[in-house]
């Protein structure tokens, strides 16, 4: 997969230095939990407009997908690793 640079054009606004970031989601089914860790957005300090690569937001939708419909098992998943993003202190 494509590494993921520190900063990102807006997809708001078109600012050139929207900020990678970085976000958690958990869901929780009939017992277990599904945790997202380290999802990658830009957020643009211009506007607010948060946006995700369009690769990291289809895995994400999939693997939400999976769970809630039964096909996956409770996981943790360090989507951040997944997609060769540098460690949070690289990025502050």
């Amino acid at each position: 997969m494509e590494k993921l640079e520190l900063f990102g054009i807006c997809a708001g606004c078109y600012y050139e230095n929207a900020e990678l970031r970085f976000k958690e989601k958990t869901l929780v089914k009939d017992g277990a939990a599904l945790c997202l860790k380290r999802i990658p957005y830009y957020y643009c300090p211009r506007c607010g407009e948060e946006t995700y690569d369009l690769d990291v937001e289809v895995f994400v939708e999939r693997a939400i997908k999976r769970f809630t419909e039964g096909n996956g098992k409770g996981e943790t998943i360090d989507v951040g690793n997944l997609f060769c993003v540098p460690s949070e202190s690289a990025v502050r």
